[in-house]
């Protein structure tokens, strides 16, 4: 009889735990993999396709080459997750399992700003970065806003690597001086976790003429009169407005008991939930560092999947290795000119969290490029 490990959502934890698993163990281990999506992008390539870089086709990864290393994939939308009962239904079926991932990151949720839909943009999904392709190609003078609506949210220095990339795209068709590009945020300092990367941000983010507004909180957006209303500031001009969508958990884990308290908790060295041989990985998960939490990044979930590997691999090989989820990742920020900065990240591996900020350099360019072949070669090839 085979043991079923299911795991919920392809993204970087997802991925790393069906491959890795799946390498360590015979084939009467039957490991499947439920997305409703049919293939995987790396969050950075979302750049490319909203400065129109690369096509569509160029930064998808197909789930169903996973088939071939393995694994089964299943392309269905999960309806509900029972932990007590090791039950999970999607809209098509229902399947059992011995040992339960759940990799399903964040929901955005762009209708929780008043007025957001309607007068705004995003670039945090593959159909947003299209979307706003064709709007920064006839945009030409006056005011980018690009907000931060409220934390957790995933990639944090994301945001101001739009503007960098705004920054750069303009200077090369000559409009720069005619763009004002400023960042929002509700926080003191763009990356809360640090105060010495927030400083280096902070510090590249003026060399590129790009202001950094700190506890300018939005709450809503009046499209007809293109203003962002800031809480305790008064309205905002803008002629382009880029937002952050609020994140949520997905409701099929707010519905389940695994959601209880929101974001899924789980044990911070193992990573198990309450619920036996139920796992939770990545951006669904809330795991404390001090005053702030891991941050919702593939390069954590990766890391965290890389935990799950271990746990499970000890539990069924009855062996008593030591496992622990140290939150070691990195954010890339792209800022032009051929270069890249970067936010290294060690969260629970140390008495307090560490973020180091880097570059920029070419030699970061050559590591970013590095990190998304390598990925794919891992989890496709």
């Amino acid at each position: 009889m085979k043991t079923n490990i299911l795991i919920l959502g392809g993204g970087f934890g997802g991925l790393e735990v069906a491959t890795g698993l799946r390498a360590d163990l015979e084939d009467n281990f039957r490991i499947t993999l439920i997305d409703k999506n049919d293939s995987f992008i790396i969050g950075f390539t979302k750049f490319d396709l909203m400065f129109g870089r690369r096509a569509p086709e160029d930064i998808k990864a197909y789930y169903s080459e996973l088939n071939k290393k393995g694994i089964d994939f299943v392309q269905d939308t999960i309806e509900q997750i029972d932990p007590e009962n090791k039950v999970v239904k999607t809209s098509s079926s229902t399947f059992t399992f011995d040992y339960l991932v759940v990799a399903l990151g964040a929901e955005l949720h762009p209708e929780a700003i008043p007025g957001f839909l309607e007068g705004g943009y995003s670039f945090y999904s593959f159909a947003e970065a299209q979307r706003i392709h064709p709007v920064i190609e006839k945009f030409s003078a006056g005011t980018i806003l690009i907000s931060v609506f409220d934390n957790p949210y995933q990639c944090p220095p994301s945001p101001y690597e739009a503007a960098f990339q705004l920054h750069d795209y303009f200077k090369g068709k000559g409009t720069r001086t005619d763009i004002t590009i400023k960042t929002l945020a509700p926080t003191p300092i763009p990356l809360p976790m640090s105060k010495d990367a927030s400083a280096a941000l902070q510090e590249l983010l003026g060399q590129h003429d790009i202001e950094f507004l700190p506890k300018h909180k939005v709450t809503a957006l009046v499209p007809d009169k293109k203003h962002a209303l800031v809480d305790g500031k008064g309205p905002m001009k803008y002629d382009l407005f880029l937002g952050v969508p609020i994140h949520m958990p997905p409701k099929v884990v707010l519905d389940s008991a695994l959601g209880q308290n929101g974001w899924v908790q789980v044990d911070q060295n193992n990573l198990r939930t309450a619920f036996e041989n139920v796992y939770a990985i990545g951006d669904v998960t809330n795991i404390p560092a001090g005053r702030f939490a891991v941050p919702k990044a593939g390069s954590f979930a990766e890391d965290a999947g890389k935990t799950v590997v271990d746990d499970i691999l000890n539990t069924i090989k009855q062996e008593n290795k030591s496992v622990k989820f140290n939150g070691i990742g990195t954010c890339f920020l792209e800022v032009g000119s051929g270069k890249v900065a970067r936010v290294d990240g060690n969260i629970l591996g140390n008495p307090e969290p560490q973020l180091t900020f880097s570059g920029p350099s070419e030699e970061n360019r050559a590591d970013r490029t590095a990190f998304e072949t390598s990925r794919i070669e891992k989890w496709f090839k």
